[in-house]
């Protein structure tokens, strides 16, 4: 999966202009649809992912058969039907409001949260007259933005449903907004969308995987009003949006036309008093999203009170974004106690690389731009920079630091792994910071034991592995920054996973592998995604590194002896010259 450039905003296609662009989709669909005809698709599972598979677009009129409550029905027969018919997202759930009293079906709000379930629920009576216990075992939920939050382990949720008569009849009185679906009848009516929003300097794309009801008519008007609304919370403050605060649609609408022109009403007044530079960031940050959600659309349109807005001329066009920056093909490893270069096939020393061997080198890490190198010496808790001709010099002292991790602004990373939550960031490119580097003290950190810390391609994010107590978490949060240096960490996104993993690394812009290690026993590899289930791959015996390129079919694994590559899912010793090889970043 490699990266892409998107460039900044479209001009008006000419007729030629536009079928030609509509049948380079079409091809780039055929190709999409023959590359994943190649995977094995799993089934069922919590939310995450595997990488060659692309998110489906649903239609929710997929047969979900509903039932209006029959005469003389049970309370708990009124329950489960109103439990049932959440699956009525075509018709504004019609059915489900039948279930509750007249006032009630009026206020019930269904797009409040979405709980997702497993197998089946159980109704008891509650400890007060004509209440009722809905006990479900949760596997995740999703808010009305579409953020979805993955459960970990085992987790039961209590629901009070409150029952009244009405012309004799048992009806629902009182119940929480949002609705209840099994796990199953989640993955039919809903698809995982990428909105992408700006890092801090507007380079780099950065998706953010919302849950949207798969609505076929309405979903370049959900994935543009849950843009408008805002990053998801372990976003906010680490990327930005090129639309204003308080900016939204004037109508309820984002009609797409046949030739895949979406046009775009926004509130006139703050549309106009925007720059023509900011708009087209706007126009360039919707085209990205609603192109890789929906292949129909070729081109968006701003639009105040009806009226297209100036959006400048090629003059006035800002700098392209990045989408899914890719990595340089080849990894840095250690050889015989120095830092090498591996291409896949060939091992290189590093022309005008010191010899780093009296400080005993593990796990390295190399700039995006391959000329600034770092290393943990010894017992892991100094890290070292190094690069062509420059002497390797103390950059980070800690307590059972991680590896290091470049940023692709060429900030050097590392967390104390002595649960004292410390985060310790610099550039190793100034001297002074070198000398003063920046220490962060995270709170959701302090107390657990950080393994593995990752910077992810578009710089905005950090993937952390950590654990406490024997349970282990595998942590997203966005950078909060100042200019260019890092202030803090977002409260977490933690994604589901099994075992008791220690180690992580990104795959891509929205997937991780992530593993135990051992010296002798066999360990998976598993892929974590926002948007597919996750995806163990072969056992392997002794792993104690990963590394990983883009996407799944670039993952490593490393023993005390031998390098593997995965191909077709098993392993593949492709060299047994090198240890804790890994790509930039």
């Amino acid at each position: 999966m490699s990266g892409s450039v998107i460039a900044g905003p479209r001009r008006r296609l000419t007729g030629a202009q536009r079928h030609w662009r509509m049948a380079a989709v079409a091809v780039a669909a055929v190709v999409l649809l023959l590359l994943s005809a190649c995977a094995v698709i799993p089934t069922h599972g919590s939310v995450g992912k595997s990488d060659p598979l692309t998110p489906r677009n649903n239609e929710v009129n997929v047969g979900l058969q509903q039932f209006a409550p029959v005469e003389g029905a049970s309370p708990e027969s009124i329950i489960r039907g109103f439990v049932d018919s959440g699956t009525g997202l075509s018709d504004d759930f019609q059915y489900a409001r039948q279930y509750l009293t007249p006032g009630l079906a009026q206020s019930w709000a269904p797009d409040k949260r979405t709980l997702v379930y497993k197998d089946t629920f159980s109704v008891t009576p509650g400890s007060e007259k004509d209440t009722f216990q809905l006990k479900f075992n949760v596997v995740s939920s999703v808010d009305a933005t579409g953020v979805l939050t993955p459960v970990q382990g085992s987790k039961t949720e209590n629901l009070t449903i409150k029952m009244v008569q009405v012309d004799g009849e048992w009806r629902i009185s009182q119940t929480p907004d949002g609705v209840m679906l099994t796990e199953a009848t989640f993955q039919t009516l809903f698809s995982p969308i990428s909105l992408y929003f700006y890092d801090p300097t507007f380079s780099n794309g950065v998706p953010d995987v919302r849950w949207l009801a798969g609505r076929s008519s309405r979903t370049a008007t959900a994935i543009v009003k849950a843009m408008l609304a805002g990053p998801a919370p372990y976003l906010q403050g680490a990327v930005v949006s090129a639309f204003p605060n308080g900016i939204a649609l004037e109508r309820d609408s984002v009609p797409v036309s046949d030739a895949g022109v979406a046009k775009v009403g926004l509130t006139a007044q703050l549309l106009l008093e925007t720059s023509v530079k900011q708009r087209q960031q706007m126009q360039t940050q919707l085209m990205v999203t609603l192109q890789k959600s929906l292949n129909t659309v070729t081109e968006v349109q701003l639009l105040a009170d009806d009226r297209e807005v100036d959006m400048g001329g090629t003059v006035d066009a800002g700098k392209p974004i990045t989408i899914d920056n890719p990595v340089p093909s080849a990894q840095v490893a250690v050889a015989k106690n120095e830092l090498v270069t591996f291409d896949g096939t060939k091992v290189s020393a590093i022309p005008g690389m010191p010899s780093v061997a009296s400080l005993l080198p593990s796990v390295p890490a190399m700039s995006y731009s391959g000329t600034s190198f770092a290393f943990r010496s010894g017992a892991g808790n100094q890290i070292y920079a190094v690069g062509p001709e420059l002497a390797p010099t103390l950059a980070i002292s800690g307590v059972s630091l991680t590896a290091p991790s470049f940023a692709p602004n060429g900030w050097l990373w590392a967390a104390a792994g002595d649960g004292s939550g410390t985060i310790i960031a610099l550039n190793p490119n100034d001297g002074a910071t070198l000398e003063k580097p920046v220490v962060l003290t995270i709170p959701w950190l302090v107390g657990q034991e950080v393994t593995s810390l990752r910077i992810s391609r578009d710089g905005a994010r950090v993937l952390i592995v950590s654990h406490s107590e024997g349970e282990s978490l595998v942590s997203i949060a966005g950078i909060i920054k100042a200019a260019d240096i890092p202030k803090d960490l977002t409260t977490p996104l933690n994604l589901s996973h099994t075992g008791a993993p220690t180690l992580g690394v990104w795959t891509g812009e929205s997937s991780v592998a992530v593993t135990a290690t051992s010296t002798t026993a066999a360990v998976n590899i598993e892929i974590l995604d926002l948007a597919l289930a996750p995806v163990a791959l072969e056992e392997l015996s002794g792993i104690e590194w990963i590394s990983a390129g883009s996407g799944v079919r670039n993952v490593h694994a490393q023993t005390a002896t031998q390098y593997y590559s995965n191909a077709a899912n098993s392993w593949e010793v492709i060299s047994k010259e090198i240890r804790y090889a890994s790509f930039a970043g």
